[in-house]
């Protein structure tokens, strides 16, 4: 069995990544998602793209240890963490827009799986990992974290156990990955695809999709 057979067999279609308006920009003129690392580096140069300006951190003190990788959640955004950064006082003036992607960075080697939130204590005991067993462990039975025991009953296949389960991708993701950019509104929709537009920008990957925005997808 490989990765590619049991993303079939549980008919995973996409991956998700939150992320800010302003960050997006950057993301669209670079063509890349990049990890901490990279972005820090490229701060660093005069490329012309105004790295310094647009990306701005939502998790500065990275927890997991993880800064040369990109956080994605697997067949439903990690409502949770986005409702957190998004009512943090220093972060309320952002909007925010959430990625979907497609599968292609799960078969990648150095993907790392993590059955709960990688910047937990209850990761670490699990551990986070490359492989088919890595992945496979992000679909048991029971997650237990010191906070909440999770369980499959009920879910759908495609769904992690822990709604907080996180997929790792090495360094950098094509925006060729990207699927669709969500918005929470028509008029977020009207207003960002005006301003895209007139920096020549790509607007049409955007779509309106309010539930994503309000409430965790729990079926």
């Amino acid at each position: 069995m490989t990765i590619a057979q049991r993303i079939n067999e549980r008919k995973i279609d996409s991956l998700y990544h939150f992320t800010t308006i302003e960050n997006l920009f950057s993301i669209l003129e670079r063509e890349f998602i990049y990890s901490r690392t990279l972005i820090d580096q490229l701060k660093l140069t005069n490329d012309g793209f105004y790295t310094g300006d647009y990306v701005d951190h939502m998790d500065p003190e990275r927890l997991d240890g993880l800064r040369n990788y990109i956080n994605l959640s697997l067949s439903r955004p990690h409502w949770y963490l986005l409702n957190k950064y998004s009512k943090r006082p220093e972060l309320k003036h952002f909007d925010w827009c959430i990625l979907q992607l497609n599968t292609e960075p799960l078969l990648r080697p150095d993907t790392l799986f993590s059955v709960c939130n990688a910047a937990s204590n209850a990761a670490k005991n699990y551990g986070i990992n490359p492989g088919l067993n890595a992945f496979d462990n992000m679909f048991k039975e029971q997650v237990k974290t010191p906070s909440k025991t999770y369980s499959r009953q009920n879910l759908p296949s495609h769904f992690t156990t822990d709604i907080q389960a996180e997929v790792l991708v090495k360094d950098q993701i094509s925006i060729q990955n990207i699927k669709t950019a969500h918005l929470p509104s028509e008029k977020k929709l009207k207003q960002y695809q005006a301003a895209f537009n007139l920096l020549s920008l790509r607007s049409d990957l955007f779509a309106v999709n309010e539930p994503l925005f309000t409430a965790p997808i729990l079926r």
